[in-house]
């Protein structure tokens, strides 16, 4: 399987288009120089999580009697999946920072 088609099937699950898979090769050109090489996971993973927040869709999209809806909590979950497998910020989590002494 090849970059091209490993992120192809990734993304398809959050229905993202081909367009947004050929942006996805182009800015991690430099993690993955030819997406049509064989894929190596991590690799793979490391440009997903690099590239997470450009995927994810800022609206909702409805005209007439079509509308797109997106599982924005399935995106997280997977993208806090990601995060903890290659042990890096997981940036969907709340930080909570203690203020207490501010008082």
């Amino acid at each position: 399987m090849t970059y091209s088609e490993y992120f192809t099937a990734i993304c398809s699950r959050f229905n993202f288009t081909e367009k947004d898979i050929e942006i996805l090769l182009l800015n991690q050109a430099t993690l993955i120089p030819n997406p049509n090489e064989e894929v190596n996971v991590k690799i793979a993973k490391k440009a997903l999580y690099k590239e997470f927040s450009s995927l994810i869709p800022l609206y909702n999209v409805s005209e007439g009697g079509y509308s797109v809806s997106w599982n924005i909590d399935a995106l997280k979950l997977w993208y806090s999946t990601i995060a903890s497998e290659l042990n890096l910020k997981d940036v969907t989590k709340p930080r909570f920072r203690d203020k207490s002494n501010v008082w």
